[in-house]
Parts: C-alpha cells; structure tokens; sequence
C-alpha cells in the first residue's frame, strides 16, 4: 500500500513526463513500422562519414558555448559577477541535467541553483539573468522564422510543409506576445493603474517586472550583443544538422537547412513529446522530403543523428559536474576531508 501511494505521488509529479514519453514511442513507433524505412537505415548508417559527424559534434559543442557567452552577458547586466569559464561549465552541466533529469527546465534550475551557490544575496538577478538569457535565445528564434517566412514564396515547399509553417509560426507569436506585455509593464499609465486598482501583493509584483524590462532596457549594448550571440548559436546549431546530414550523403544544402529548422525548432518548444524526439524526425520527413526531394529514412536518420550530436555534448557536460562546486565549498570539502585523515591516524 505505502509503494502504491508512492507511485500515485510520483505519477501526479511527472505526468507530463510520462506523457511525452508515451508521445515519443508513439511517433518513433509510427516512423520504424515500416520496414522499408528500417532496410534505408541501416544501409545508410553503413555509409556515414565519420568526418562529417566530427564537425557535426564541434559544432554543437560551440553552440553550447556560444549560449553560454549569451548568460554571460546577461549575469553581467545585472550584476552577478561569475566568470566566463565558470559560467561555461554551469551552461554545460546545466544541458547534462536536462538531459537525464525529467521535467529539469533544461537545465534552467540547475544553473540558477549553481550561480545563487556562488552568490547567494542576488536571487532575484540570477532568476532574471537566466529569463533574459531565454528571451534572447528567443528573439534570434523569432528572427530566424521571420527569414524563412520572407523566403517562403521562393522555396518549394508542398501544402503539408506550409501548413506546418503557418502552425509554427502561430505557436512562436505566443512569446512575442508575452515579451510584448512585459514592455508596456514599463508605460507610467499602466504602472499607476496597478498602483490603485491592484492588490498589495499583485502591484508589487506588476512594479518588479516593469523594473526589471527597465533594468534589460539601460544595457542596449549588452542586449544586443546578446541577440546577436543567439543567432550566430542558431546558425551553428542549425549547421549540425546540415553536417549530420552530409554524413549520410543527403543532398541537402545550407540555405535550406537554414530555411527548415527555425519551423521545427519553434514546433519542439511545445512540450508534445520527451525532448522532441519523434516529433522531431516526422517534422523533417515532412520539410526535408519536400524541400531536397529526401526519403523519409534519411530525414529520420538525419534528425536522430543531429539530435545523438547534442546528446553527446550533454554528456561532456556531466564530465564537468565536479567543477561545478564554489571554490569555498571545494576548500570546506578538501579541509574536512583532511580532518578525518588526520583523525583516522590519531586513533589509537
């Protein structure tokens, strides 16, 4: 009874997880029904240049470190002194956790967790430098559909792929609408609504978000820096799936790559499947087939691959984990361990 009553509590803690899991089997089981498709595979994976796959997996390591110079500029707007390579090694570490830790934010949570170890008086900034750090990472992502939407005329992309244009597009407006009501938290006139018709606690809040939008708002250098950090991370994230599909020989090209997945990325924002795996593959069936004229086997393998590529520096990350602690930790860490030596050799 009490293992069942810990079960029913964990389900209702990580349904969404389990959800998404379900979702992922469902469409991978879907993808790999077909036998055809599971015979391309494998004669594709016999074929992979390993050269390809080298570069695939340089590139996703410096897109983890391009996003990790993003939090660094925003740690340095307000005011959260951390090192470049510190803030390196809790970018990657924070990827390792979102990897093997269900429902972790991506890593968000850890990352805030290592930085307030660090700082410990300066919360609220950490929290607002990891939320400025997404918004950044957002508006490259808004940037880079809004290319795709401007070429869209000029590729040839079938009724099923535009209409995932148009889906992708519509879910991508959700953050632009948010970051929009964020700003107008700043106007004097809707500050001094929320001052008389609000209660204590809400108007207090209203207040701390406009003050924070300013806070982003007086370092315009650092902003923009950022933004552009996040779309050079974006083109060499996206440059990984070029590479991992090169590796199997597919005629892809750059350009359309860079045309395709700013659709899927935005679509895998929403939390469907674990990781976007399996809505991932069939989004690049869909785009890839109708874009490069590709099987439905190479744009799985291509996806899997591209995304085994990520995983792979999540990893390096977990590598990392014991370089993670504040160096006042390490030293309590190292004297107390020197206590217990020397106790141990004192007994008699």
């Amino acid at each position: 009874m009490h293992f069942f009553t810990n079960f029913l509590g964990w389900g209702r803690r990580h349904w969404l997880t389990m959800l998404q899991i379900a979702l992922s089997f469902i469409f991978l089981s879907r993808i790999f029904g077909d036998a055809a498709l599971r015979e391309e595979i494998q004669r594709l994976l016999w074929v992979a240049d390993g050269r390809w796959l080298g570069v695939g997996l340089l590139s996703a390591l410096i897109t983890e470190l391009l996003c990790a110079v993003r939090w660094w500029l925003m740690l340095r707007v307000f005011k959260v002194p951390v090192s470049m390579t510190r803030t390196c090694v809790f970018t990657l570490a924070g990827l390792f956790y979102s990897f093997i830790l269900p429902g972790a934010g991506g890593g968000d949570i850890f990352r805030i967790l290592y930085v307030i170890r660090l700082h410990p008086g300066k919360k609220i900034q950490v929290v607002a430098s990891v939320i400025a750090d997404r918004l950044c990472g957002m508006v490259a992502l808004v940037i880079a559909l809004g290319i795709t939407l401007i070429r869209s005329d000029t590729l040839p992309l079938d009724v099923s792929s535009r209409s995932i244009l148009k889906v992708s597009t519509f879910i991508l407006s959700g953050p632009v609408i948010v970051i929009f009501l964020w700003w107008l938290t700043t106007f004097p006139m809707i500050r001094q609504i929320g001052a008389h018709r609000m209660p204590p606690k809400l108007r207090a809040r209203l207040l701390a978000v406009g003050d924070g939008f300013w806070e982003i708002l007086e370092h315009p250098r650092e902003i923009l820096l950022a933004i552009a950090v996040s779309c050079i991370a974006f083109a060499v994230h996206f440059a990984t799936y070029f590479f991992s599909a090169r590796a199997f020989e597919l005629p892809v090209s750059l350009s359309g790559i860079f045309a395709i997945m700013p659709i899927v990325d935005a679509l895998i924002m929403l939390p469907i499947t674990f990781y976007g795996v399996g809505l991932r593959e069939t989004l690049l069936q869909h785009l890839m087939g109708s874009l490069f004229g590709v099987s439905g086997a190479a744009a799985t393998i291509a996806s899997l691959t591209g995304f085994g590529l990520q995983a792979a520096v999540a990893l390096v990350g977990g590598l990392l984990l014991p370089f993670t602690l504040p160096r006042r930790v390490e030293k309590a860490e190292e004297s107390l361990s020197q206590t217990k030596s020397q106790a141990i050799v004192e007994m008699p």
